[in-house]
C-alpha cells in the first residue's frame, strides 16, 4: 500500500531543499487553433535529471454551478539540469506564433505512470466526473473578478511551488483556501496525499497581476525568476522548450551582502560570506543555495558544482559563512523563496591571486655516461603552468634546455626530465616555475660532478645549513643505501634510506627543530663502501 501524507504548513516550509521544478510558462487561453500548454523549468544543477513522475499539477475550475480541480499526475519522464518540460493537449501543437511544436506528452494520452483526473464539488466532498473528449481547456479561466486562473504543484505531495494569473492581490483567495480537503490517489510508487487548502501561507504561492495583452498566457521573463511574470502579447512571446532568459543579475525582495576572502586554514580553497540584510517578511523561510561558478561565469547553469545549502527563517541569522572548493573560481547565490522561484541569482567575483607554485621536493641523479635525470614534485598542480628546466657550467649563466608543461591533475603532481651533458667539470640545474598567473619562481640549484671529475667523497651543498642537508655522492650502481647522520658525540640522530642510482646523486633531507647548532657528520653506506662528510648547522 502507499504511503498518504497529510499536508501542513510545517512539511511544506521542511520541502525547499529538494524543491527543483517550478511553472516558467502557462497558455491558459489560446486563440483559435492553437492549444494549451505549461512548461517546467528544472532549477537544479545536479547532473542526475529529475524524475517527473513525482510531480502533480493542479488546476481549479469553475462551471455554471459546479466547482471541482483538475488533478494532473505526470508521467515517468525526466528533464535535465536546466532543462525544460512541456505538456500540451496535443503533439505537435500550435502556439501564438508558432507551429509544430514539440511536447514531451499530451494530457489527452498520457504516458505511463501518469493520469488526468477532474474533481467535482459535491458538498464536503469530491465527485470524480468524465473529462471532456481532447480538452484543451485545463487552466479554466474563472468568471467574474479576482484570480482567472488557479495552478498549484506537487512533489510527492508536499506544495512546492503555485501561481494565481489575473490578480492584483498576493493574497490566497478564499474560495480556494475554504475548498474541501482532496485526496489525490497517486499512480505508480509515488506516494498519495490529501491537499488542505486552508493550511497554506499568502506567501507559498506567485501572484501575477491583470495586464493587457492580445494572447491570454504567461512566462517568467528569466527562467525560474520570482515576481517576473508577464502576460503574452504581441511584444512578448511564448517560447516552450527555450530559455526565457537568465535569471542572474537580476534583483529580488531580499538584500544580501556578500564577499570571498581567503580560507585561513587552507590556501588553497576560498571563503564566501554572505548575510541577508533586509527583506519583505513573505521571503522567509528562504533557501539559499551557493555555487562554484565553473560554467559560463556569471550565470547559473549545468556547468556549476552546488556546494552549500541552508534554509534561513530571519533576518537576525547574521554572516554565513561557506567554503568554495578552489582558490580562485567565483560563486553564485542563489536564493529561493517558499514559492519554489529564484528570488535572485547573485554573481560574487573572486578577486583573490593564484599561489606561487608549491615545490615539495627537487632532486637528481647523473649516472656514469653523464646522463642527468631530474625529478621534482609539486603541492597544487592547478596552480602550475609550465616548468622550464635551466643549465649552467658556472652557476651564473643558465640557459634554457627544456620544458614540461603541466598536467591538468588538481594537489599533488610528480614530473621528470633527462638529458645527456658534457663538459669538463661541474653541471648545474634549477627550475624556473611558472604558474597561471604567469608568476615566476625558481628552485634551488642542483650541482652534478661530470665523470672526468667524479670522487667518491660526499659534497655538502650550501655549509653550513639550515633546515634542509643537502648533498651529492657517487654510487657505483643503482641500489638502496643508508644515510646516517651523527652528531660530534658519535650518537646517530638521522637514520634513513634512501634509493641510489648508478653516477652521482643530489640528496636533500629536512633536518628537524630537534637538531642544535653545531658539527655533524653524514655518512652514506651501500653495504660494501662508506662516504662520509662533515658539515655545520648554524
Amino acid at each position: 500500500m502507499k504511503k498518504i501524507f497529510i499536508l501542513c504548513v510545517l512539511a511544506v516550509s521542511a520541502t525547499f531543499l529538494n524543491a527543483q521544478v517550478v511553472l516558467n510558462e502557462i497558455y491558459t487561453d489560446p486563440g483559435n487553433g492553437k492549444n494549451e500548454f505549461f512548461e517546467f523549468y528544472n532549477t537544479s544543477s545536479d547532473p542526475v535529471p529529475q524524475n517527473m513522475d513525482n510531480y502533480t499539477l493542479v488546476a481549479y475550475y469553475e462551471e455554471p454551478g459546479k466547482t471541482g480541480f483538475y488533478v494532473l499526475d505526470l508521467p515517468n519522464q525526466t528533464v535535465a539540469s536546466k532543462g525544460y518540460y512541456v505538456g500540451s493537449s496535443a503533439n505537435p501543437f500550435k502556439v501564438q506564433g508558432q507551429s509544430n511544436v514539440a511536447a514531451n506528452f499530451v494530457w489527452n494520452a498520457i504516458p505511463a505512470g501518469g493520469s488526468l483526473k477532474k474533481f467535482e464539488r459535491s458538498g464536503a466532498i469530491y465527485t470524480e466526473v468524465t473529462i471532456p473528449a481532447n480538452l484543451n481547456d485545463l487552466f479554466v479561466a474563472r468568471s467574474g473578478t479576482g484570480c482567472i486562473q488557479h495552478i498549484l504543484v506537487f512533489q510527492n505531495g508536499l506544495l512546492i511551488n503555485g501561481v494565481f494569473t489575473g490578480t492584483n492581490f498576493a493574497t490566497i483567495p478564499t474560495y480556494i483556501k475554504t475548498m474541501p480537503p482532496l485526496f489525490v490517489d497517486m499512480s505508480g510508487a509515488s506516494p498519495d496525499f490529501t491537499i488542505n487548502f486552508n493550511s497554506y501561507n499568502d506567501n507559498q504561492f506567485e501572484y501575477v497581476n491583470s495586464a493587457a495583452g492580445n494572447d491570454n498566457g504567461y512566462m517568467r521573463l528569466s527562467d525560474g525568476k520570482c515576481g517576473v511574470w508577464a502576460k503574452s502579447s504581441s511584444a512578448v512571446n511564448h517560447t516552450p522548450g527555450q530559455s526565457n532568459g537568465s535569471a542572474s543579475g537580476s534583483a529580488g525582495d531580499l538584500s544580501i551582502s556578500n564577499y570571498i576572502t581567503e580560507l585561513g586554514s587552507d590556501p588553497t580553497k576560498s571563503l564566501l560570506v554572505y548575510n541577508v540584510t533586509a527583506s519583505t517578511l513573505s521571503a522567509f523561510p528562504v533557501t539559499i543555495q551557493v555555487y562554484e561558478d565553473l560554467g559560463i561565469i556569471g550565470q547559473l547553469d549545468a556547468g556549476d558544482l552546488i556546494v552549500d545549502t541552508r534554509v534561513l527563517y530571519t533576518l537576525t541569522e547574521g554572516d554565513q559563512s561557506v567554503i568554495i572548493p578552489s582558490r580562485t573560481y567565483p560563486a553564485i547565490i542563489v536564493a529561493r523563496t517558499p514559492s519554489g522561484c529564484f528570488d535572485q541569482v547573485i554573481a560574487v567575483p573572486n578577486t583573490l591571486k593564484l599561489l606561487p607554485v608549491h615545490l615539495i621536493s627537487f632532486q637528481g641523479n647523473m649516472n656514469k655516461n653523464n646522463k642527468v635525470t631530474l625529478n621534482w614534485t609539486v603541492a597544487d598542480n592547478e596552480i602550475a603552468n609550465n616548468f622550464e628546466v635551466e643549465r649552467s657550467f658556472n652557476g651564473r649563466d643558465f640557459t634554457t634546455v627544456g620544458v614540461v608543461f603541466a598536467s591538468e591533475k588538481m594537489g599533488i603532481e610528480n614530473y621528470m626530465f633527462y638529458e645527456t651533458t658534457t663538459g669538463s667539470d661541474k653541471v648545474m640545474y634549477r627550475l624556473k616555475m611558472i604558474d597561471k598567473n604567469h608568476e615566476v619562481d625558481y628552485s634551488r640549484i642542483l650541482i652534478f660532478q661530470l665523470k672526468s671529475t667524479i670522487s667518491n667523497n660526499i659534497k655538502i651543498i650550501g655549509n653550513p645549513v639550515n633546515d634542509k642537508l643537502t648533498f651529492s655522492y657517487t654510487s657505483p650502481a643503482t641500489q638502496m643505501v643508508d644515510v646516517k647522520v651523527y652528531d660530534i658525540s658519535g650518537r646517530v640522530v638521522l637514520n634513513n634510506k634512501v634509493t641510489s642510482l648508478e653516477g652521482n646523486n643530489v640528496i636533500s633531507l629536512p633536518l628537524s627543530s630537534t637538531f642544535k647548532a653545531g658539527m655533524y657528520v653524514v655518512e652514506v653506506n651501500n653495504g660494501t663502501e662508506l662516504q662520509s662528510s662533515k658539515f655545520i648547522k648554524q
